[in-house]
This record gives structure tokens, C-alpha cells and sequence, in this order.
């Protein structure tokens, strides 16, 4: 807590008691301007620049002392009615130092102080007399208790009180006597009880890891140690007990406060969580200093992330993320902290492969993810050969990647050709390990099922994996890191090619999706996983695209060819194709077919957001984009999306804008239906005859209606446009 003592260089650190100690040094401070012996106190508690007296930890409280030691009140105390209020007006103090609240406590103090001591006499001269001092101490040097100073600072330099950490570790320690009573460990070539192993390590070298990121944003020592056992109490749990779901929610959402009475009342102190905390902290804490990775390559098993996440915030572990740290840990039990690299590097990748692609979003899907671990275990120093040889039954992960994984081991061991480019497949990082189209566009899986991956020749992988490498030069080409690769300047037009090649377009019952980036059920992600009983088709629109192009030339010219050569395509896959903005309408990429002639443009999901009709906004777009042609008098007013089922979407048509006249264009039973209201034309029966006799309308009710096939809508609305200026500018007889 002090730069110095009043004489020599020798430096008093006091473990605790700064309260007190401040509240004497201010104490001097304010007797000495009481008795006018403020040189004499400057003397005793002033340095060449500083004060003697000093915050290690708190260089705003520093830079307090260090202009209150050489302040000297010029006003009188006995009109003074707060020291606080003189020191905060003084032109030194700065306005952030009221944030401080050690700055804030000293200020409080002093007006204490003064309240208490204003009346007094001489007293500066009874505190510092050495000969009979008012105020003694009994002083405990550091080095009986055989640990070192550095130790001490380190827990206790932080002007706080003490933490909920410090008291979990005495707490602890004495509940893991009955948790190991006869158990031991060796530590330093010394074979010690359990209790004794954690303590030592919690004070020396798990101390000394923690301590090199106290510094971090938003993280202490002491902080940072409680989170990281929180985050172990998260993959500790028993998977069989019926707790686990309810108490894997609490630690995810963080309802409870970390302190050693919550571990204890929930159950959480068992020997899973220590095995798991010593196991861990053994490890991560064998650099000596900051966390030196297990693995140099962290793609599979990211363990810099993964603990900057268990020391700052353990409860934004995602449950993808914890089923990575439960592997880690538990191949760190099973091997004994032995981590021959390579091994843990196939059992990291399987890991890796399998959590980022099962769908791991509940409790109990966690906790199935955790038994497979378990399940799995047992092999993890050989996963491959395990795979390949069937000798597992993976639960807890999607049938379907296991599958994959088995087939890829199978690939890896038969012929060295593969690895290489598994490997690099499965670092793309929209694929992360899932690469099962590319086996299946490559003939891999129809050949596999025909025979046995390790009966093949030679000759057989060297064909296959040429079929592989150009599947991945195109896939490559296709998509990038965050999802599909947009053609510059061609809207849409790998949906559209796509769409020439087949009905490529996942469902969710009555809605279809264009497909999106982010992983859900409407992902391109999750289009390329395909079907669980293998059979895809819709996955292989893709292939059926990419091999009608050329990795090396030009893809937008090639992708347009395939779009302008189509022919026979069914009526909505073609008005899609021609009319891109009808995907652009998509908010969310999400279309709702009702028949064969009913598709309906979604903003959101649901029919009752707004929603548009597919030809009759392909109808609009096209009227716009032709309007100047010949559709005088008429003109295209608007389109009218619904945000009800009941009601049909339409284009609207406006003649006369001095004396409206509207007429409606919706898509019915796979023709057009054009309506205008009979009142509108009340006042223009001429016209009204001339629309019938002329174009087709029919009176019903209140209403005239025409209807007409989709490929006749132009040629019917020049026939109205003709009847409507006839009508307006009737020829006189001769």
C-alpha cells in the first residue's frame, strides 16, 4: 500500500487494513494543519515527488495523496464546515476523482475527522512521538507464514473487500476431504492428499496463470477464477440425473450468483468438477504464463477463445462450444494430461465435425451430445480406425454427419490421398466438416455402396479424388465463408440457374425458401447436407449446375447461358427466372404455394404479413417496365399487396385521373381476372357498352369483369385501351 517509509528506501506492503491505515495517515494530515505543522508532516510523508503513501492499485488515488501531502489549507478551522468541500474546490482536484471511491471514502473521513478533532490541541505531537506513541502496531513479517510476498499482493492488492473466490477456496478445501479422504496426488515430486494438491496449486501456479490477464477488460483475478469454475460446473453435470436439463438452464442463464454456498446447495461439488477443474488448470496453467494451446492449429479445438469465454462471461458458452470443452477435458482425464498431438487432433476434428453440425440448441440435446462423448472416449487415442472399423455406436450427434464421419475415416485410412483433401474441404468455412455432397457429387458414395472403401484400387481413389478436387474448385467458386457468392451485376442469378435445373427450394410445410446464409432450416447449409437416408435430389440440382460450367471461365456469362437456354420449365419456376424482383419482394426468401397456379411472395412468414401474388407481380413489373409502349389511355397506378387471405393481391390500372377509373388485374385458377367497378361508369354508359361489346367484360353485380390466360393478358389490356380512347373520342357519321 506504500512507495516508502518516512526514512531509507525500505518499503512497508501491508496485507490488509488499509481502511485503517488511510484513516491514520489522514489523521497526521489533518492534526499537522491543525497544529500548524504542516512542513513537519511533509517532511515525514513526502518523497522527492510523491507521497510516502500510496494506492499500488488505484493510480487515481495515488495521484490524490500525492497533491494532498503537499497542500496546505490556507483557511482557518474554526469557521471550516467541510474539509470535503475546501479539498474539492481547490484547482488540483480533479472532477473524475469523485468516481473514485477511495478518493470518497478519504473525503468522508476527513469531515469525520474534523467534526471529532476540531476543538483539539497539540495532538500532531502525541502521534508522532516516538518515545511514547499514542498509536502502536504488533508487526507479523510475511516470510513465517513460507510462502512469498508476490503470492499475497496478488490476493490481496485490490482495495476491495474480500472476494466470493476467496472464500470458496477455503471452503472447498475443506469439503474435498470428504470428497478424496484417502486419495493423493504428487506435486513437485512430493505425493500429497487432494485437498493439499488444490491448495498448493491454487496458491502458487494456477495463481500465477490467472494472473497474467487480471489486466483484461472487465476481468479480475478473482473474477475471472469464479467464472472459470462456473464454466466447468457446465460440462461436470451428470447426464443421467434427473437434475441435469433444469440445472443445465440455470448455469446457462446465470438465474444463480457464483459463490460457494450455490455450487454446494445444488450438488455441484462433486468429483467430476474437481477432476475436470484440476485436469483443466493443470494443463492450461504448464506454460507458466499465459495459455500456451494443446494444439498449434486451433481451428478444430480454438482453446485461446474458448477460455478468454470461461474467465469473462462462462454463461455465453454455447452449448456447440461446451461439447468441444467436455472432449478436451475428458481426453485430458483419459489420457492422464499425456497429449500426443496428432492423436488429439483426429479426436478434436471428429469432435469438431460432429457438435458444429448436430443441431445441439436444448438441454437435452447437450446433455445426449455429452453421452456420446462419454460413449466415445474409450477410442479417442485411435477415433479413426474406430470409426472405420464400425466399432462405435455414436449417439447424441446428427445421424447423418456420423455417417459422413465414417465414410471420411474409411477414405483417410484406404488410400493417403484423401487426408489432404478432407482436410482442406473442411476448412472451408461456410462447410465447417460437413462435406458429404462433395463425396456424393464425386461418385464416392454410390461407389462405396457398390463395395468396401478399403477393397478399392488405387486407380478407383485417383479417379474419385479427381472427381473431388473439381467439385471443390466449383464449391469453391460458389460459396465463401458466410454463405453463397452473389454474381456482381446479374440479381439473383444462382437462385435463377438453379431454379432452370430443377425445384431446388427447401420446405417448411406450406412455405418454400429461396434459401438464406445464416444455418437454419432454409440455409444453403443446410440444402447441401441433403436428406438423412441419403437420397437428395434437390442437392443434386446443384451438381446437375456445376456441371454444365467451366471453373475457368468467365461464371457470370455461363450461369446466364444456362438461365436464357431454358425451355419447358414449369409456369412459376419461369415467371421467378424472368422476374428476379419477385425473390427480391422476399424478405426473408420465403414463398407460400397453395397449388399449382397459387404462389404467394411472403414479406415475413405468415399470410397475414404482407404478401404478394407471384404472376400478378411479375405482370407489374413487366407493365412498368413497358408502360411507354402502348397502354394509353391507360396507366399503371401501384400494386396492391394483402395482409389477408381473404383478399387477393392485384395490379392496378388507372384511366382518366380527373374521373378516375380503376381496373384490378388478379391472378385466378391460372388466368388473369381485370375488374373495374360499375359505378365508376354510371355517368359514361357508352364507354361502359363499349367495354362490353368490345373487350369481353361481363356485368356481374356491381362489378365488370374480364377474364383472360396468362399469355393473352396483353393483347386483352391493348383491347381495353383501344375500347377506352374509341369510347372518349367517338368518330362522328359522315
Amino acid at each position: 500500500m506504500s512507495r516508502g517509509t518516512a526514512r531509507g528506501n525500505r518499503r512497508f506492503l501491508p496485507l490488509d487494513g488499509q481502511q485503517r491505515l488511510t484513516t491514520l495517515f489522514l489523521l497526521h494530515w489533518y492534526l499537522a494543519w491543525h497544529d500548524n505543522a504542516i512542513p513537519q508532516f511533509q517532511e515525514m510523508a513526502c518523497g522527492t515527488h510523491h507521497s510516502r503513501f500510496s494506492y499500488e492499485v488505484r493510480p487515481s488515488s495515488t495521484e490524490f495523496f500525492d497533491e494532498l501531502v503537499r497542500f496546505q489549507p490556507a483557511c482557518d478551522l474554526n469557521g471550516l464546515q467541510s474539509v470535503r468541500k475546501l479539498i474539492e474546490d481547490q484547482n488540483w482536484f480533479f472532477l473524475y476523482w469523485r468516481l473514485d471511491p477511495t478518493i470518497q471514502s478519504a473525503l468522508t473521513m476527513l469531515d469525520a475527522i474534523h467534526d471529532r478533532f476540531r476543538e483539539s490541541r497539540s495532538l500532531f505531537a502525541r502521534l508522532t512521538d516516538e518515545g511514547q506513541p499514542a498509536i502502536t502496531f504488533q508487526l507479523l513479517q510475511l516470510e513465517h507464514f513460507g510462502l512469498s510476498d508476490e503470492l499475497y499482493i496478488k490476493m490481496n492488492a485490490r482495495g476491495k473487500p474480500l472476494t466470493e473466490f476467496e472464500t470458496f477456496k477455503a471452503r472447498f478445501e475443506e469439503h474435498l476431504k470428504q470428497l478424496y479422504p484417502a486419495d493423493r496426488r504428487l506435486i513437485d515430486g512430493k505425493d500429497v492428499s487432494v485437498p493439499q494438491f488444490f491448495e498448493r496449486r491454487m496458491d502458487t501456479r494456477w495463481t500465477d496463470f490467472f494472473w497474467h490477464y487480471k489486466d483484461a477488460a472487465s476481468d479480475t483475478f478473482d473474477g475471472a477464477v469464479m467464472n472459470v469454475l462456473w464454466a466447468v460446473a457446465r460440462i461436470s453435470l451428470d447426464t443421467d440425473s434427473e437434475t441435469f436439463e433444469e440445472h443445465t438452464s440455470l448455469l446457462r442463464g446465470r438465474y444463480l450468483s457464483i459463490t460457494y454456498a450455490t455450487f454446494h446447495s445444488q450438488g455441484w461439488l462433486t468429483r467430476a468438477f474437481t477432476d475436470n477443474v484440476m485436469r483443466l488448470l493443470e494443463t492450461w496453467s504448464e506454460g507458466g504464463g499465459r495459455l500456451r494451446p494443446c494444439l498449434a492449429d486451433t481451428r478444430y479445438f480454438n482453446e485461446p477463445a474458448i477460455f478468454q469465454k470461461a474467465r469473462e462471461a462462462p454463461a455465453t458458452l454455447e452449448y456447440v462450444e461446451l461439447v468441444q470443452l467436455a472432449a478436451f477435458v475428458s481426453y485430458l482425464e483419459h489420457t492422464d494430461g499425456d497429449v500426443n498431438a496428432e492423436e488429439f487432433q483426429a479426436w478434436a476434428r471428429i469432435i469438431f465435425n460432429l457438435s458444429k453440425n448436430s443441431a445441439i440448441e436444448r438441454p437435452y440435446e447437450y446433455g445426449r451430445s455429452l453421452s456420446g462423448i462419454q460413449a466415445m472416449l474409450p477410442h479417442s487415442k485411435n477415433i479413426l480406425e474406430a470409426l472405420s472399423s464400425a466399432q462405435l455406436n455414436i449417439v447424441g450427434f446428427n445421424t447423418q454427419q456420423v455417417r459422413e464421419e465414417i465414410l471420411k475415416a474409411r477414405l483417410i485410412l484406404a488410400d493417403s490421398g484423401w487426408r489432404s483433401r478432407i482436410d482442406a474441404a473442411e476448412q472451408h468455412g461456410y462447410f465447417a466438416g460437413q462435406i458429404e455432397f462433395l463425396l456424393d457429387f464425386a461418385g464416392v458414395i454410390d461407389k462405396a455402396r457398390i463395395a468396401a472403401v478399403g477393397e478399392w484400387k488405387a486407380d478407383v481413389h485417383a479417379e474419385l479424388q479427381t472427381q473431388f478436387d473439381e467439385y471443390l474448385t466449383k464449391a469453391r467458386l460458389t460459396f465463401a465463408d458466410k454463405g453463397l457468392v452473389p454474381v456482381t451485376g446479374q440479381p439473383f442469378l444462382w437462385e435463377r440457374a438453379l431454379l432452370v435445373c430443377g425445384d431446388y427450394l427447401s420446405s417448411n410445410g406450406s412455405n418454400y425458401s429461396f434459401l438464406t446464409n445464416p444455418v437454419g432450416w432454409d440455409s444453403w447449409k443446410r440444402y447441401l447436407r441433403g436428406e438423412p437416408t441419403g437420397n437428395s435430389p434437390r442437392r443434386r440440382y446443384l451438381k446437375v449446375l456445376w456441371d454444365r460450367i467451366d471453373a475457368g471461365a468467365d461464371l457470370a456469362a455461363q450461369l446466364l447461358a444456362v438461365v436464357n437456354g431454358r425451355a419447358g420449365l414449369e409456369a412459376w419456376r419461369e415467371t421467378v427466372i424472368r422476374f428476379p424482383q419477385s425473390i427480391n419482394y422476399c424478405d426473408r426468401r420465403e414463398i407460400r404455394k397453395m397449388g399449382p397456379g397459387r404462389v404467394y411472395l411472403l414479406k415475413k412468414s405468415r399470410m397475414n404479413g404482407a404478401h404478394a401474388e407471384l404472376f400478378s407481380y411479375a405482370l407489374y413489373q413487366e407493365l412498368i417496365a413497358r408502360e411507354a409502349d402502348s397502354l394509353a389511355p391507360l396507366k399503371v397506378h401501384s400494386y396492391r399487396s394483402v395482409t389477408m387471405s381473404e383478399a387477393e393481391p392485384d395490379v392496378l390500372l388507372l384511366y382518366d385521373s380527373e374521373q378516375p377509373l380503376f381496373f384490378s388485374i388478379e391472378s385466378a385458377d391460372g388466368n388473369f381476372r381485370i375488374k373495374t367497378r360499375s359505378a365508376d361508369l354510371q355517368d359514361r354508359q357508352e364507354m361502359q357498352q363499349t367495354l362490353v361489346n368490345q373487350t369481353g367484360f361481363a356485368v356481374i353485380g356491381d362489378l365488370m369483369i374480364r377474364s383472360c390466360a396468362r399469355a393473352e393478358i396483353h393483347d386483352v389490356l391493348r383491347q381495353i385501351a383501344s375500347a377506352l380512347a374509341t369510347a372518349a373520342n367517338p368518330v362522328s357519321a359522315p
